[in-house]
């Protein structure tokens, strides 16, 4: 028997008032993707600073989890690079999803 979660996105759970906000977080980290790295379970997508601050990645993150909770997503920095990288990543079938939400033109 499988614990993980299935790949289900609850839009309700991110509140009207805050709804607003999170389109315009989303909206920068898409426009932050300029390419990925392909992982086994999802992609790897280094983001520059100028285009979203890390918290402000870090606030997406955190209203991404109401909604989407089979994903896994992480932000690792490095002191000597200059940009930082966002990984989402989740259950097997994730790929096509986030081919979807964040594709890179």
């Amino acid at each position: 028997m499988s614990t993980a979660n299935p790949i289900a996105c609850n839009l309700a759970a991110i509140s009207p008032a805050d709804r607003p906000r999170y389109n315009q977080l989303v909206r920068r980290i898409r426009a932050a993707m300029t390419h990925r790295d392909e992982l086994p379970n999802g992609y790897a997508y280094p983001l520059h600073p100028s285009a979203i601050p890390m918290p402000e990645a870090a606030e997406w993150i955190t209203m991404e989890t109401l909604c989407c909770p089979f994903l896994t997503l992480q932000l690792t920095v490095s002191g000597h690079q200059q940009h930082y990288v966002l990984t989402l990543t989740g259950p097997d079938g994730i790929k096509p999803l986030l081919d979807i939400e964040f594709p890179i033109v």
